[in-house]
């Protein structure tokens, strides 16, 4: 842990600018108060189908994303970034692939259209989550060796010497805090996140089986929301936005949030931050992986127990 605050303390150090860290949350402030105020991400992009989508939410997901690069060059003085071809060949790349894996606009119609209808509810979980390694892991392997390869990072993926101990005495500290949460009425109404459907009596399998896939792959789609906030667009888009790619990508992290509770909108914005930071330090998502795998499984664990008690 003194690890991590060590790594903290010197990022805040050497990038806090107190303008540009206000106008950025004061702007993240009015971005969550209208989301949520209207429902938009809820009423708006996620009735959309197709590849309007797509469209939808690569607007979505830009408009605070270069709002916030834009506030980082204003008062670091470094408008210059945005003559840098690396700098739009590596964000717009980003955007794309974040916003494909929102709207994955071909997945319903493989769903809806090629499985029966006992499955449908399951076998849309299951790849939602595990779509994620085909639409952000493999483009990104892909973009990192024909673009990308001189750097030896592999966007976070090559760490050397990395210490895990840190990372689960966080969650060992997280812990209590989740078990408070989950006596909250909000808190079950969301999680778990496994809804119970009739694919286990279908396939005819108990339902533990069912729910262990969904579980499985919704951990695993952790290692590409990592990847791809932690991995692209902090380790990737340092060497155009130097320590400025830990908070721009806190914004847009934050925005990925708009379809669950407020409240877990707005801390995602200092968990999003501190992952960064780590990433940015160390080079390497697998100390973000671990906490972000560690806390959505321990929340659904939790969530369970919760559920068999109520029931």
């Amino acid at each position: 842990m003194k690890k991590i605050w060590y790594y903290l303390k010197d990022h805040l150090q050497q990038d806090f600018h107190p303008r540009q860290y206000g106008y950025t949350l004061g702007f993240l402030v009015v971005c969550i108060t209208l989301n949520y105020m209207f429902k938009f991400e809820d009423r708006n992009l996620e009735t959309m189908d197709g590849y309007w989508k797509f469209v939808a939410y690569f607007i979505f997901y830009s408009l605070p994303y270069f709002t916030a690069i834009f506030i980082y060059t204003h008062f670091k003085k470094q408008k210059y970034i945005f003559t840098l071809p690396d700098f739009w060949i590596k964000s717009l790349f980003g955007m794309t692939v974040l916003s494909l894996d929102s709207s994955v606009p071909f997945l319903s119609k493989l769903v809806y259209g090629n499985l029966p209808g006992k499955l449908h509810l399951w076998a849309w979980k299951v790849s939602i989550n595990g779509i994620s390694f085909f639409t952000v892991l493999i483009p990104i392997l892909l973009f990192y060796y024909f673009y990308d390869r001189q750097q030896k990072h592999v966007y976070g993926l090559n760490a050397k010497q990395f210490d895990m101990r840190p990372y689960f005495i966080m969650l060992l500290l997280m812990f209590p805090l989740l078990l408070g949460a989950s006596f909250t009425d909000s808190f079950l109404r969301q999680y778990p996140m496994y809804k119970t459907s009739q694919a286990h009596l279908f396939l005819n399998v108990p339902e533990f089986v069912t729910a262990g896939i969904y579980e499985v792959a919704y951990g695993l789609d952790f290692i590409t929301v990592e990847y791809l906030f932690r991995g692209f667009l902090v380790i990737g888009m340092m060497s155009v936005l130097g320590r400025g790619a830990v908070l721009t990508m806190a914004v847009v992290y934050c925005v990925l949030h708009f379809g669950k509770p407020a409240g877990e909108a707005i801390s995602s914005i200092f968990g999003g931050f501190i992952l960064g930071v780590v990433a940015y330090e160390t080079k390497s998502v697998w100390g973000g992986v671990i906490v972000h795998m560690g806390i959505a499984w321990m929340m659904e664990a939790l969530a369970f127990i919760q559920k068999l008690l109520i029931d």
